[in-house]
């Protein structure tokens, strides 16, 4: 039996979990990066207004945005947002006094303490680029987002390294810039024709995933039509969907979902004829 037949009467419809995802992002690295780059602030001031943020907009936050995605069935989405909330737990762990990391890496001296950091940042930059790559099909804005987050990354990998003042504040701004792209692919996704007096483009930069998910929605569709005996389902004919689904499906074609990979997803089991022939 395909994952997205219920096995109750009627169906359970997930959300789109990617505004909630982009904007706790949004959130804990923009607040980041106005500390890292020492911007409004002096320079050395301590980080602990940011452990608030990081740990539940940057952590908790894309944690519940990552376990929502993997029952939406989007992989992308779902690898994303727990990989990166777990960066953001990490990255308050290492903030916090209690952890023992602050006090470990104080008595260690100033290099040892950089090149830490350093690796830590690292190895971000490289999972960052894995993610960019990954998103090449996708949407401009997941696209620019990852992009400006991996320059970002590299900047603060290299400052924090280097200890070089004027590349962390190189960072900090790259930070905003990426959190203002996150807030625009949020605003996309909510500032739909059903919440708002217009939407906010944000294209594929291919067509080919609309390709992928109209084929996976007809083989899902076919599937359940030989099942639907056991559960009383009556689907539309193979490739229709109704006049009202059909704006649904128009309104959405901004979906932060859509974004993070071509899934069965993307067309919502409420999008779906469901009346009775």
């Amino acid at each position: 039996m395909h994952p997205l037949v219920s096995h109750g009467p009627g169906w359970r419809a997930a959300s789109n979990p990617a505004p909630l995802g982009n904007s706790g992002f949004a959130v804990a690295t923009l607040a980041a990066a106005l500390h890292a780059g020492a911007i409004g602030i002096a320079p050395g001031s301590p980080p602990n207004v940011i452990v608030g943020l990081a740990l539940f907009c940057g952590g908790v936050a894309q944690l519940l945005a990552g376990a929502w995605s993997f029952v939406s069935n989007a992989a992308y989405g779902a690898v994303v947002f727990s990989l990166y909330g777990c960066y953001w737990l990490a990255y308050a762990a290492i903030l916090i006094p209690a952890s023992g990391i602050p006090d470990a890496l104080r008595e260690a001296g100033a290099d040892t303490r950089a090149h830490a950091l350093g690796i830590f940042y690292l190895v971000w930059v490289v999972q960052t680029f894995i993610f960019l790559l990954g998103s090449a099909r996708g949407s401009w804005g997941t696209f620019a987002q990852l992009l400006l987050l991996l320059v970002t990354n590299i900047l603060t990998c290299v400052g924090t390294w280097a200890q070089s003042g004027p590349v962390l504040r190189a960072s900090g701004y790259m930070g905003m810039l990426t959190a203002v792209v996150a807030w625009y692919n949020v605003a996309a996704d909510m500032l739909t024709r059903d919440t708002f007096y217009f939407g906010l483009p944000n294209p594929a930069i291919s067509p080919a995933p609309a390709a992928a998910v109209a084929a996976r929605y007809e083989a899902c569709a076919l599937e359940m039509r030989a099942g639907q005996g056991h559960h009383g389902l009556v689907l539309p004919p193979a490739g229709h969907l109704s006049a009202k689904a059909e704006e649904r499906r128009r309104s959405r074609s901004n979906s932060s979902l859509r974004m993070f990979g071509p899934t069965i997803a993307t067309i919502q089991p409420s999008s779906i004829d469901m009346s009775p022939a």
